[in-house]
């Protein structure tokens, strides 16, 4: 496709203050140019802060913004995941279509199964009702186009995106370290007790190794298990981390992992792959998508913490398995989840829908 598309494109999503998935996707398209390559382009973020009485004055306050700009654009580009957020994406979404607009709702919600399938038949039929606005309907795996076409909306509304990230040029080199690294929400769909649970007979294994945790939600539930297992000063609970702070941290890292129980297609993992660091993770979502088991990457079941115990044992043991599988992972991140890649397909998305 041409340097520059035609579109004129209007994205909402999360305010890009805020922490999560999302606002690491969006940030990495701007960084990788998607505002450059539009004819016009803006982003709107549509809630802030982190209780209710706040996300709704905020998304009242975007409402009033977003019908006042729709009229100069093409596309509204509408990114999407649980809780609220679709019911706040549909209003969006009716106003687009009253106006004339093309609209893409962008899928993220790696439990969006588990949602979807706990409501009523009121409530199914009020999601598809939503996504029967849009124009297209992208998801983040192969995974989650077919559970879509099979149970929400025709598939040949569906766009397949894989998150992708930028890649260092130079890869870490996790052969010369012991740590094992996540990144995540402290929450029960992130599995980190499963993670603390697995990991003393390796840490006893190796007296230098340590668990470092980065990310938001109830670190003190975790911080008292790792006490009660007799870990606790092994473990380095270390909060929401960013900038060159991960950095770091990906440069201590032996191993990343990752134990959910739910994903869409996480980037931590596609971030410590792009370091040239291998990842564990269970094989949900579109984790299967990026991680081929004992190449570049290592998959245990949900709340298997015996198969992870063992895979920590075999993986922190040897140095030359973490030195092929990170190259693996660097590898295949350059090569199949780079986001210049990712960018370049909206362009191709944007280009087509206003055609």
């Amino acid at each position: 496709m041409n340097a520059k598309a035609k579109a004129k494109v209007l994205m909402a999503g999360p305010d890009l203050s805020l922490k999560g998935g999302i606002v690491s996707v969006v940030k990495g398209y701007l960084d990788a140019g998607i505002a450059e390559r539009c004819d016009r382009f803006c982003y709107l973020g549509t809630v802030e802060g982190s209780n209710v009485p706040a996300k709704a004055l905020s998304f009242v306050r975007s409402l009033w913004r977003f019908k006042a700009v729709v009229d100069d654009y093409d596309i509204v580009h509408l990114h999407t995941s649980k809780g609220g957020s679709l019911k706040r994406k549909t209003m969006l979404a009716r106003v687009a279509v009253e106006r004339g607009k093309k609209v893409i709702f962008h899928e993220h919600n790696g439990e969006f199964k588990r949602d979807f399938e706990s409501g009523d038949q009121a409530f199914r039929d009020g999601v598809r009702s939503s996504f029967e606005l849009a124009d297209k309907v992208v998801v983040l795996s192969e995974e989650w186009r077919d559970y879509f076409a099979e149970n929400v909306c025709p598939v040949e509304k569906i766009v397949v995106l894989h998150n992708g990230v930028a890649v260092p040029a130079k890869p870490c080199s996790p052969c010369s370290h012991q740590d094992v690294l996540f990144l995540g929400r402290l929450d029960v769909n992130k599995s980190p007790d499963v993670l603390l649970r697995a990991s003393r007979g390796m840490l006893e294994a190796h007296p230098e190794a340590k668990l470092l945790f980065g990310g938001d939600g109830h670190p003190e539930r975790y911080e008292a298990l790792a006490q009660e297992l007799g870990i606790a000063e092994r473990c380095e609970f270390l909060g929401w981390v960013s900038g060159s702070e991960k950095e770091r941290l990906f440069e201590r890292a032996a191993v990343y992992c990752l134990p959910s129980k739910h994903e869409g297609m996480p980037m931590g993992v596609l971030e410590a792959m792009a370091h040239g660091i291998p990842a564990i993770a269970t094989p949900v979502g579109g984790v299967p998508q990026i991680i081929q088991d004992g190449v570049n990457g290592f998959l245990i079941p949900v709340d298997g913490v015996d198969e992870l115990s063992n895979v920590l044992a075999w993986v922190i043991g040897s140095p030359e398995l973490r030195e092929r599988a990170g190259r693996a992972a660097y590898e295949c991140v350059s090569s199949c989840f780079n986001v210049a890649d990712s960018v370049a397909t909206l362009m191709n998305l944007y280009d087509g829908i206003i055609r």
